[in-house]
């Protein structure tokens, strides 16, 4: 599993296919906690990913176009217990991934949540969807994302920001 970061807490991120929300929020959640100073591993994972798969297109221009480009390298993931176990947190985006999380895996039950908690919704597979349906994803997963961190950051559960 990649994290791009070796120091910090680990933050995951998961969908089904980790082809379209997944990637999407592990790249915004990367650029977030940069902007911030916040030391912190990011990696994503699919519940049920098709192994070895680039992300969606649409997922790959949205991320682009608004300054937040997905890795190069990255591919689908799926979500392996080890990596959970090490996990601070599992952001999910629907009600169904998170108890799919607790039937597989019950010892993240008390660490994993919806990434739109904070703005009380769902964040919809866009998989077969325009490209405009991307482009709202991504507004909610930036929110999100930013709630988040601001939690984690009061609650101790991030380290206090560097601005080195």
């Amino acid at each position: 599993m990649n994290t791009r970061n070796t120091q910090g807490p680990l933050l995951m991120v998961a969908c089904t296919g980790n082809i379209c929300r997944s990637p999407m929020a592990e790249a915004v959640l990367r650029y977030q906690l940069a902007l911030r100073g916040v030391q912190a591993q990011v990696a994503s994972c699919g519940l049920d990913a098709p192994v070895g798969r680039t992300p969606h297109k649409f997922a790959l221009q949205v991320n682009h176009d608004r300054g937040i480009p997905i890795a190069a390298d990255k591919r689908s993931e799926a979500c392996v217990s080890a990596a959970l176990k090490h996990a601070t947190v599992l952001l999910v985006m629907e009600n169904h991934h998170r108890h799919t999380v607790l039937r597989r895996y019950p010892f993240a039950s008390g660490k994993t949540f919806l990434l739109g908690h904070w703005q009380g919704r769902e964040i919809a597979d866009p998989l077969h969807e325009p490209l405009p349906a991307f482009e709202q994803v991504f507004d909610q997963i930036d929110q999100g994302c930013s709630a988040w961190i601001d939690h984690m950051l009061q609650a101790g559960l991030l380290p206090a920001p560097s601005h080195s």
